[in-house]
């Protein structure tokens, strides 16, 4: 593992850090404001709060650049996985603004979630810029990304479809959306490896076209993978529908290595790695998932 595999993984680790060390200091400030005045110009009052802006700079600022760093260092195999640390973040940090202590089962999960990042980690799974860049010159490797993301699509609609007929809306909706945010994790990755090529007008009719892919991609899976969890809210608790978002986000990675880039692993225990760590990190969601739900109840 060399010096950009290490950076790599730590600046995703730094990502998921950044990103719930923003939630927390935003809902920080909202805790702050009076009941009473949380109608009327509530979003002006908080946009004019430094710590509020703080917490979305470091959030949507340095949270999304380092998870872009990340993409770019290591590939979209190992990256969803590593910023799940910020769980950890947000389970000490809800603590702090509610006064309590953490739980046993909550100490079990920081350790699982340890656990599955060292594995990650490990795995030395990381998937090179260069190497994206090269394999999107690849009739072949197009055209399983073309299957990947009609499969995490129709995954999505055929959940969501089901989870309007269910008695469990929320947590069959939070499933769902998990395939939406899969999306946007993977199509980082091509987005970073041409997106220089393109606009300098380098790039060929293939390139075009996966960047023009990628930016209606990125932009229509977040906007709405984002509005459709909000009403996941609505129907079941953060503390059960977040982790089984995780669900698939943390495994459609080992998909990504090995079925869309065909690549080999390092070591013939790498794959033992990467998919324990996934299903480690999956279940500390699980059991930090209560502060998710807390953090949520704040108001």
């Amino acid at each position: 593992m060399g010096l950009k595999y290490i950076v790599g993984v730590l600046v995703a680790i730094l990502s998921g850090v950044l990103n719930n060390l923003g939630v927390l200091l935003q809902k920080k400030v909202v805790n702050d404001v009076p009941p009473a005045a949380r109608d009327k110009g509530f979003m002006k009052r908080l946009v004019k709060n430094p710590l509020w802006l703080f917490g979305l700079f470091l959030q949507v600022g340095l949270g999304m650049a380092a998870f872009v760093g990340a993409q770019a260092l290591i590939g979209p195999a190992l990256v969803p996985g590593l910023m799940a640390s910020g769980l950890i973040v947000l389970a000490i940090g809800s603590v702090k603004l509610m006064d309590e202590k953490l739980s046993l089962p909550e100490y079990a999960g920081i350790f699982l979630m340890v656990a599955g990042i060292a594995l990650l980690g490990l795995s030395g799974m990381d998937i090179d810029i260069k190497v994206v860049e090269k394999s999107l010159e690849s009739p072949a490797v197009v055209f399983r990304i073309g299957v990947f993301t009609a499969v995490m699509l129709v995954c999505f609609g055929a959940f969501h479809l089901i989870s309007l007929k269910s008695s469990r809306k929320g947590i069959i909706m939070g499933f769902s959306n998990g395939f939406l945010f899969s999306l946007s994790n993977f199509w980082i990755s091509p987005l970073t490896a041409i997106i220089a090529i393109v606009l300098t007008g380098k790039g060929n009719t293939t390139q075009e076209i996966l960047f023009v892919a990628a930016c209606v991609i990125l932009t229509g899976s977040n906007l709405v993978a984002f509005s459709h969890i909000q009403v996941a809210f609505k129907y079941g608790q953060a503390s059960n529908i977040i982790p089984v978002q995780q669900i698939s986000v943390q495994i459609t990675p080992v998909l990504v290595y090995f079925f869309v880039f065909s690549l080999t692993p390092p070591r013939t225990i790498s794959g033992v790695f990467i998919v324990t760590g996934a299903l480690l990190i999956i279940l500390a969601g699980f059991l930090l998932g209560r502060r998710q739900s807390e953090l949520e109840k704040i108001h």
